[in-house]
């Protein structure tokens, strides 16, 4: 019988407990389940400096709280700059501020659509943010119907000008399958009409029998990006009414992409599109798009867009050894926090190790600066930017882990 326990259950004792050795990962030695530097694609939402960001977006939201007007910011940086982890690092600062905390009061109203890469056409970003919005809301909406807190048959009148087919779809599912409407989550226990309806407010065409479990819906919403704008407006209206949110934060990662690999026509579709987007959402939407530097391009392509967007924030590059330190620091935190979450380890430092070269282990303060320093002086400090200085810690600590394996 093992005589593994709680207390003992850590990946050295399971090797010797079983026969069938468990694979040694190096960087468990220092403390690391795995090299915690990103490479190309890595990001952990981890911010550093770039206060001017910061302090723009709260600004966006404490305007949108106040008057809860469709906003629109936009990020601008180089490829590496650190776009797509400072959207997570807004995405995750959003949640956190939705967590019940002592010290202050929770916003338990805003929620956050992350969209990723948006290439090929608007219809891309459509999915993204309807997949989302259903996934967070459609069960809590559904509960509200069910225990009377609204009235479908009311919105009509309450919401003018929303389209009639998604009330009738929205109505037709509380109606028809009121017992399968449970309070899971999951979507594995979700009822098949709330997959059928995200499908087809995605603009998945749908076979009569899906038709029918909406009421016998009848228009295509993919066959137009206008009608699927319109579709999506129409549902955060409703949502917004009802009371599910007060606001939903999009989050557009590498909007360039948008403009990418088409042709003139397909990229002033687009564009279009994107501008049809943010003008016709109701209030209760804010968009922060993150976009490599494109304005002179875009102003061709489209001038109302680049309007919209406005100048944008640019991204700070990391301006001294002090910010390199921090973002070393910062990562290898985050590195160990994964390692006691999921490792029954505490950190261990060699008696050698300086108290002032801990945060940065098995790497030392004086490195970290000569990467930086090095980078530095071959592209300019305005040129150095975390694209180019985390993968140069990661192949620095990667050497270190595998040399003295």
């Amino acid at each position: 019988m093992s005589s593994l326990n709680q207390d003992n259950l850590t990946l050295d004792n399971l090797r010797k407990e079983f026969s069938q050795e468990i694979p040694e990962n190096p960087y468990e030695k220092y403390s690391l389940l795995a090299n915690p530097f990103p490479t190309l694609g890595q990001f952990h939402g981890i911010c550093v400096d770039q206060e001017k960001i910061k302090s723009r977006f709260t600004q966006v939201l404490r305007d949108f709280y106040l008057n809860s007007q469709t906003q629109i910011m936009t990020l601008l940086g180089s490829t590496g700059a650190g776009k797509t982890n400072l959207l997570r690092f807004l995405e995750q600062t959003l949640r956190s501020w939705r967590e019940p905390n002592t010290e202050k009061k929770a916003i338990t109203d805003l929620y956050t659509v992350f969209v990723e890469q948006p290439q090929g056409s608007y219809l891309e970003i459509h999915r993204q943010i309807i997949s989302q919005l259903s996934a967070m809301f459609f069960t809590e909406f559904f509960s509200m119907v069910r225990q009377g807190n609204t009235n479908l048959s009311k919105l009509p009148a309450e919401l003018p000008g929303t389209n009639p087919e998604l009330i009738r779809a929205l109505d037709h599912i509380t109606q028809t399958e009121f017992e399968q409407l449970s309070l899971l989550d999951t979507s594995e226990h979700k009822p098949q009409s709330y997959r059928t309806l995200e499908n087809w407010l995605q603009g998945v065409k749908l076979t009569s029998d899906e038709k029918r479990q909406l009421g016998n819906v009848s228009v295509e919403i993919g066959k137009s990006s206008t009608v699927a704008i319109k579709f999506l407006s129409d549902l955060v209206k409703i949502f917004l009414h009802v009371g599910i949110f007060k606001g939903v934060i999009i989050l557009i990662d590498e909007l360039e992409e948008a403009f990418s690999g088409l042709t003139s026509t397909s990229q002033a579709q687009y564009a279009q599109d994107l501008r049809n987007l943010f003008d016709s959402h109701p209030n209760g939407i804010v968009f922060v798009a993150a976009t490599a530097p494109i304005a002179e391009r875009l102003q061709q392509i489209s001038p109302a867009l680049q309007r919209r967007l406005g100048e944008g924030v640019q991204i700070d590059p990391i301006s001294d050894e002090d910010v390199a330190l921090e973002y070393a620091r910062e990562y290898i935190r985050w590195g160990r926090g994964e390692f006691k979450k999921k490792v029954n380890h505490e950190v261990r430092f060699p008696d050698n190790c300086s108290d002032a070269d801990e945060p940065y282990y098995p790497l030392t303060k004086v490195e970290v600066k000569e990467v930086y320093n090095k980078l530095r002086d071959t592209y300019g400090s305005e040129n150095v930017i975390p694209g180019g200085l985390l993968p140069e810690l990661n192949l620095l600590l990667y050497q270190r882990v595998y040399e003295e394996k």
